[in-house]
């Protein structure tokens, strides 16, 4: 790289010393500071600035001007070629970028479909040795951390205008795929903000309003969603069109291009070698460490600092650059230190943009000379990766899970999606005791067999304490659903029919015949959205609050609490609304042909009670975590259709709540006023609903409760020796539950709990706080079980300390009441099976009784 760039920094730091000014007129490095020496560019390639109207690292790019640019360069160049993998919640376009030589261009599906061959069933076409190698670089997966995505002017420019023997050549042998812009709405909005707070004259103070971002900031997606956790969940289209890439191209190495804090320095993997994913193969570590010696070598030669096996880990397997690794690539994790805007002062120097993206730039180049180095190495691996997943699938003793939603759809289909996500096959499956309807097979002998062990895998047992992220991901436990695992004999002993697919429902029909009222099941997730959209037409509903039986259009019928009914008046236009509401999903509704009941209330009684249209109030910004109140948003906004109004803390106080029906408190460290805590009692004498998770129920436990048993939290067993300073990481990450699957069993007949077919339930744990019990037993709903722990790491005196304590509890209060849920029920919109404790808060509050406890009754 050009020594002009350390000269360059070393002035920036002298002159803000002295108070000079940084100013816009000249940009700290122009686009020859950046390149390496000694290369020849093709002129008819145009320039960054030529597009953008400005030099790398003196603006923010937007990502409508990274596709700007990369087309501008397409246009031009026969080495790159333009494509939009899909768009973002906000319609943003995802760019692919694809830079490789005219003549690999050529014949650009033979090759992918070669490459595929490696990891797919029969032989090989052709060999390795004649193959690209393909390496898939992506950028600002979180969008405050720009410098990634800054850099790929600068990436692409190199590769598609170098005149060198060295570039050429390196094109000829590898398909480069660029993804520019991983959460295009996070990155505009950061450079939004960054930009209109820059002055023509930067600042590096610390203070300065471009430092200091607003709720939520930039690093999420338009949900407020961690995208970089989000590669084994697929929740979300920016992910799902990034895994249709990743599965059409399996690239050999993927990097993940990041920042971190402002005072660090530049972070490479191999990370922490105790804290590595036990079905990464150890191949996989020693290519990591031969293509670390490349990034090593490339930044000792600009004399910057860096650092490696320290903070970062390759666990859990829904990080880009540690996801690749379970699929027979190389993914590889890089953090820069951050400048958070243009310029930033530090202890001893100032860290400027230009100088963050230049690391990146270099990182880059250094991934596509170790790539080049090791290919053939890399490519071996891959392909010895999915002979043995092939090979070890036919010596286990599992051949197979059974997976069953007991009358679900809506839920199995979710679930099936992410198993399509990951090119992961499943079956319909039939046999004794089976619903053939919600029930599925996944075999474990196809070429995903290490993931598909990896997401059904319980971990009970860990050699590290210490996680980067959470510490388990059953996926099965996460949608509530029962599954076992097959031997040979047991999945024979099944019928398996055609392949189970998911997407958008689409076995509903209306039923035929006279009847006074229809009745949804409230089973299966999807009949939450068409009660939704019947609200919404202003059609009359009622809810079953006993489990009854009626007779239908097809014969008497068994209905659970929780059922929705539907008169059908004369006029009443429901007949056409329901036809409406119930198109894309699986929901099946009944036509009941009498009201008298042979079982049960009849639909007359006062143990049907009306439902009323929600009115949703999620509060937002500080002192909210934004990730909490993404998930309830997206939960309810974008799964079931239900609106959101999105109302920052601040501004309760002045908010006319008479509005709402609900005010949903998520996880957050709330300090409430004694006017707001007043104005939040009045709206519940009122009729309203106050409902809290996590934090959130912890506060309504303190803050509106006032009960004498609030809330608390078992002290950490004592130590016979006394601790050591530098072992206080460690010994607080003993203390913690780094994101574990607990288990809670409900009281059914509540109706928070309505439409559950187990009393158990796995839910996701990410805090050791806990509830105490309350006098009066009816308030409980639910209980974490005296075995709670389920799956991922937690010490036995904290599974101990929440064993048998209250999960869920409810209450009236004046004309509504509260509802506490302690753990969170959306988690990363993965967690399906708890989130129906959403909608049954938000639909059937209203059912709650007044209870007292036992010891007032005379």
């Amino acid at each position: 790289m050009n020594r002009t760039v350390c000269v360059s920094l070393a002035l920036l730091i002298t002159l803000v010393a002295f108070g000079a000014p940084l100013t816009a007129s000249a940009p700290l490095l122009t686009l020859s500071d950046y390149l390496p020496d000694g290369v020849l560019y093709d002129d008819a390639i145009p320039k960054p600035a030529d597009v953008l109207g400005f030099e790398p690292g003196e603006w923010h790019i937007r990502p409508d001007q990274l596709v700007e640019y990369a087309r501008a360069v397409a246009a031009a160049s026969d080495r790159v070629t333009v494509e939009i993998q899909g768009r973002s919640h906000e319609r943003r376009p995802q760019p692919l970028l694809t830079v490789t030589s005219p003549a690999n261009h050529a014949g650009l599906e033979r090759l992918r479909l070669a490459h595929l061959a490696v990891s797919a069933d029969g032989a090989l076409d052709e060999p390795l040795e004649s193959m690209p190698l393909v390496v898939l670089q992506g950028f600002s997966i979180h969008g405050n951390e720009p410098s990634g995505a800054n850099a790929v002017p600068l990436l692409l420019y190199h590769l598609a205008a170098a005149r060198s023997d060295e570039v050429e050549g390196l094109l000829e042998r590898t398909v480069i795929l660029i993804d520019p812009s991983m959460n295009p709405d996070g990155i505009g909005r950061f450079a939004h903000w960054a930009n209109t707070n820059r002055g023509h004259r930067v600042t590096p103070d610390t203070q300065h309003r471009e430092y200091r971002e607003p709720w939520p900031g930039g690093r999420t997606n338009h949900y407020f969603f961690d995208l970089n956790r989000d590669w084994l969940l697929a929740q979300h289209p920016e992910s799902r069109n990034r895994l249709r890439t990743f599965h059409r191209w399996r690239p050999n190495v993927l990097t993940d291009h990041h920042e971190m804090g402002t005072g660090s320095t530049f972070f490479f993997q191999p990370g922490v070698p105790s804290r590595k994913n036990p079905r990464i193969p150890e191949r996989n570590v020693e290519l990591t460490n031969a293509m670390a010696e490349f990034h090593a070598a490339a930044f000792d030669e600009a004399d910057r600092l860096y650092y490696t096996q320290e903070g970062f880990d390759d666990f859990y397997p829904g990080k880009g650059s540690t996801y690749p690794d379970l699929h027979g690539s190389v993914g590889i994790l890089f953090e820069q230190a951050s400048s958070r805007g243009h310029a930033q002062r530090r202890l001893n120097d100032v860290l400027t943009f230009p100088f963050t993206i230049e690391n990146q730039f270099r990182a880059a180049l250094s991934t596509l000379a170790g790539a080049d180095a090791n290919r053939l190495q890399l490519m071996e691996h891959q392909r010895d990766f999915f002979r043995k997943a092939r090979a070890d699938a036919e010596a286990d003793r599992i051949r197979g899970f059974l997976v069953e939603a007991h009358g679900d759809r809506g839920r199995l289909r979710g679930f099936l999606d992410v198993l399509a996500a990951h090119q992961i096959d499943s079956f319909t499956a039939s046999g004794d005791g089976i619903d053939s309807a919600t029930s599925i097979v996944v075999p474990t002998s196809q070429p995903q067999y290490v993931l598909i062990r990896s997401l059904f895998d319980r971990l009970t047992e860990f050699t590290d304490s210490t996680f980067y992220d959470v510490s388990t991901w059953n996926l099965p436990m996460a949608f509530g659903l029962d599954y076992r695992s097959l031997d040979a004999a047991e999945l024979s002993s099944l019928t398996t029919s055609e392949k189970a697919e998911g997407g958008e429902g689409s076995a509903s029909e209306m039923p035929d015949g006279d009847g006074i009222a229809y009745a949804l099941d409230w089973t299966d997730s999807d009949a939450a959205k068409v009660l939704g959209r019947l609200l919404e037409q202003g059609v009359e509903a009622r809810v079953a609050t006993r489990p009854l039986t009626a007779e239908t259009t097809t014969g008497s019928r068994n209905f659970g609490a929780g059922t929705v009914l539907l008169p059908r008046r004369a006029g009443s236009g429901v007949e056409e609304a329901l036809a409406r509401a119930i198109a894309g999903t699986d929901v099946q509704p009944a036509l009941l042909t009498t009201g008298w009941t042979p079982s049960g209330p009849d639909l007359g009684s006062n143990q049907t009670q009306p439902i009323e249209r929600p009115s949703f109030l999620l509060v937002v910004d500080r002192p909210t975590r934004s990730y909490a109140a993404g998930e309830i948003w997206h939960l309810l906004d974008r799964r079931f259709e239900i609106p959101v109004s999105l109302v920052n803390f601040s501004s309760l106080t002045s908010a006319d709540l008479s509005e709402y029906t609900h005010i949903f408190m998520p996880d957050g460290s709330y300090s409430v006023s004694d006017a707001l805590r007043d104005k939040l009692e009045g709206f519940m004498r009122e009729g309203g609903f106050l409902v809290g998770t996590q934090g959130g129920a912890h506060w309504i436990d303190s803050g509106v409760r006032r009960r004498e048993d609030a809330a608390t939290e078992t002290e950490a067993a004592g130590s016979e020796e006394r601790p050591v300073y530098g072992d206080y990481r460690s010994d607080r990450a003993k203390q913690l539950v780094s994101g574990a699957i607990f288990e809670i069993e409900m009281d059914l007949t509540h109706p928070l709990a309505w439409g559950y077919h187990s009393a158990k339930l796995p839910v996701f744990r990410t805090s050791t706080r806990v509830l105490s019990e309350s006098a009066n037993p009816y308030l409980d709903v639910a209980f974490y079980t005296d075995a709670p722990r389920l799956s991922g790491y937690a010490t036995q005196n904290k599974i101990d300390a929440i064993a048998g304590t209250v999960a869920i509890a409810a209450g009236r209060y004046g004309g509504g009441g509260w509802i506490q849920i302690v753990d969170n029920p959306a988690f990363r919109a993965i967690w399906w099976g708890p989130s129906r404790l959403v909608l049954n808060s938000l639909f059937f509050a209203q059912t709650l009784q007044f209870t007292s406890p036992p010891t007032t009754w005379e």
